[in-house]
């Protein structure tokens, strides 16, 4: 339909997070910015908090894209994590090293042994967790003692946390204050205005030859706004 009746080169609007439909407004390109230079000049930890729908899965591709080519990239989904064991595993995984070692200690072994090397990759490995707000603080910490690893005044491993508003409140408690003391970046994802969200609509047209002006009448644009309240999961 997209193609045959509208003309269109492809579907204007997904769900699943696109890196090459990325549309940087204010709300989402503020923070790509502020933890880009958090991981460039080794700040420390960067949290990401925002809502649901609003691009936190989006922005953690978007950073993944952007460092892949510099670092050693690592990018964790929280679904797949329960214990530290799964954690060292899924990261050593990621860095195409062997995990399969029964060991908690040794698997830590491996990462401390890899990281301590610098020859290969100077700019050291960056890790990006999607929805941080499901692990366990025990997993937090794990992730935070990695960021330990320092060579030539450099931390070796840079992370970046995304999740809800749950992962802030984590961070809110006594035994966090460790990790809290060294976050180098606290960024907040936010719905669209009005203004943005017709020019999230406009961008996404564009991309794919459509007009918005004429498939959109102005009413039409301000009633999406409003059923949506600016949320791009919803606008798509």
């Amino acid at each position: 339909m997209y193609q045959e009746f509208f003309k269109f080169s492809d579907r204007p609007f997904r769900v699943p997070p696109r890196v090459d439909s990325y549309v940087p407004l204010e709300p989402i390109e503020g923070p790509r910015t502020s933890l880009v230079r958090a991981v460039e000049r080794s700040q420390g930890p960067g949290l990401l908090i925002g809502p649901t729908g609003c691009g936190k899965s989006l922005l953690c591709h978007l950073l993944a894209d952007h460092f892949r080519e510099t670092h050693q990239l690592v990018f964790l989904e929280s679904s797949q994590l329960c214990t530290r064991r799964a954690l060292l595993q899924h990261i050593l995984f990621e860095l195409d090293q062997p995990c399969m070692e029964t060991s908690e200690g040794a698997l830590r072994l491996s990462l401390r042994r890899l990281l301590r090397d610098t020859g290969d990759d100077p700019n050291g490995v960056v890790v990006i967790v999607d929805e941080a707000d499901r692990l366990a603080i025990p997993l937090l910490e794990e992730l935070r003692v990695l960021t330990n690893y320092v060579a030539e005044g450099r931390s070796r491993v840079q992370l970046v946390l995304a999740g809800s508003s749950r992962l802030e409140e984590q961070f809110s408690e006594p035994r966090m204050d460790c990790f809290n003391q060294r976050l180098g970046c606290r960024c907040y994802l936010r719905s669209l205005k009005r203004d943005e969200t017709v020019r999230y609509i406009q961008a996404h047209m564009e991309r794919v030859g459509g007009e918005t002006s004429e498939l959109f009448s102005p009413e039409a644009l301000i009633s999406l706004y409003e059923l949506t309240d600016g949320v791009p999961r919803l606008i798509n």
